[in-house]
């Protein structure tokens, strides 16, 4: 008996092989197809269901979908659960060419893989997003992000250099991926500096969930800090070259995201309410003073139970999908009172549609669906069983649109050995 339901006129035409091995792509902001959806790039893993640990392996590679045969291309020590070792196809063909993060002679780095001559070429940085002409990239320093991002990060080098609350030489780093030349293009003490809030003199600071807008011109990236064991965020656009930034509105949460075309950008966060909300206003005002985190939030924990629902509503402001135009303050909202909580979205870009997922319901389940904007109708796809929840190697569907939007490519855990699953509506 499957552990998903998938809802007719859609269908599962492909699922990964149950042959004692773990199957996953990783994020939701690359395809896994390549252009004509003959190959499917892929991680292959000997075990699931627990963290990374110094010395797993992680198998590169691509099923070929005439026959589902696995070619293996290479293995990697640098790769996590949820974003895996960063594996995408390269732009703009997305068909011949492999990237991916690894590690060489001690330190981070990247490969090139040319499919049909078999050839690697070694990039002295590891990459997060590749530009659309496929000519440079960005990157993070993973040596900073093993001591501050559990799950995100890669084992393996524990360099103490890093562990420090805000690094001087972090940042982003633009890699040309022609020349291998690397350089920093924006600094996390900068970000740090810019309409600094008391709390960051003793927080912990990275910057990371990098996306390159559809033309490249600019990027977003967040900022995130943890205090208080909570990660908080503020999220940034700035031109490719590191110039011009912007700050969207300082709602202190931001989650996942996706460029609706050029000059708009879509993510989850909580909008302020309205300055007459005096519950919200006073709480704005404590938290920028610091006490909110240090002294009365243990209280609210222990009374929020007591508290009329009105009260707590207002505090625990539930996140909506927002559409900003870029370099504005200005949003509508998408969705709203239908998509709640958080989902990983992708636009469709032949049509004024959505694609989203949700994280467990209560009884394990994950759903995924396409959102009609125009009609404010949702298409429930299917429901995903889901063994891995609410930890740094749960199974989140993370669903992907192949480049002519006609597959959906998941990753589940509705069995103990995840799988990469492609569903198409017939």
């Amino acid at each position: 008996m499957h552990n998903y339901h998938v809802n007719s006129p859609w269908k599962v035409i492909f699922e990964t092989p149950d042959d004692g091995y773990s199957y996953f792509f990783g994020y939701y902001d690359k395809p896994a197809l390549n252009r004509d959806n003959t190959l499917l790039l892929c991680h292959r893993v000997a075990f699931d269901g627990r963290n990374v640990k110094d010395g797993d392996i992680a198998e590169i590679g691509y099923i070929q979908m005439a026959d589902g045969h696995f070619t293996k291309i290479d293995q990697t020590l640098a790769w996590n659960w949820q974003q895996g070792s960063q594996l995408q196809w390269l732009p703009p063909l997305y068909d011949e060419q492999i990237v991916y993060n690894t590690i060489i002679k001690g330190r981070f780095a990247s490969v090139i893989y040319t499919i049909s001559t078999c050839r690697r070429q070694v990039i002295p940085f590891p990459i997060y997003a590749i530009h659309p002409t496929g000519k440079e990239a960005l990157g993070i320093q993973y040596e900073r992000h093993y001591w501050c991002r559990p799950g995100y990060n890669y084992q393996n080098i524990k360099n103490e250099k890093w562990n420090k609350l805000a690094p001087e030489e972090d940042g982003i780093f633009k890699i040309d991926l022609e020349s291998s030349q690397v350089e920093r293009v924006i600094s996390l003490i900068d970000i740090v500096n810019h309409q600094k809030l008391p709390e960051f003199d003793f927080s912990a600071h990275w910057l990371e969930h990098i996306m390159y807008s559809p033309k490249g011109d600019r990027f977003m990236f967040f900022h995130r800090w943890r205090l208080d064991d909570t990660d908080i965020s503020r999220a940034y656009t700035v031109s490719s070259d590191g110039k011009n930034l912007f700050m969207y509105p300082d709602n202190l949460f931001y989650s996942h995201y996706d460029w609706k075309d050029e000059h708009s950008l879509t993510i989850w966060t909580k909008i302020n309410v309205s300055s007459n909300n005096g519950v919200v206003s006073l709480l704005n005002v404590i938290r920028k003073k610091n006490i909110l985190i240090n002294f009365l939030k243990p209280i609210y924990r222990s009374v929020k139970n007591l508290l009329p629902k009105k009260i707590t509503t207002s505090i625990d402001q539930p996140s909506k999908l927002v559409t900003f135009t870029d370099k504005t303050q200005s949003y509508y909202l998408v969705g709203d009172n239908i998509l709640t909580g958080n989902g990983h979205q992708s636009w469709f870009r032949l049509s004024n549609k959505l694609l989203n997922d949700t994280y467990q319901d209560e009884n394990n389940y994950r759903h995924l669906m396409v959102f009609d904007c125009d009609n404010e109708e949702v298409e429930y796809v299917g429901k995903f069983y889901s063994h891995y929840n609410d930890c740094v190697f749960r199974c989140d569907l993370h669903p992907k649109l192949s480049i002519d939007e006609r597959y959906i490519v998941i990753d589940s855990a509705h069995t103990e050995k995840r799988k990469m699953m492609i569903i198409k509506r017939n």
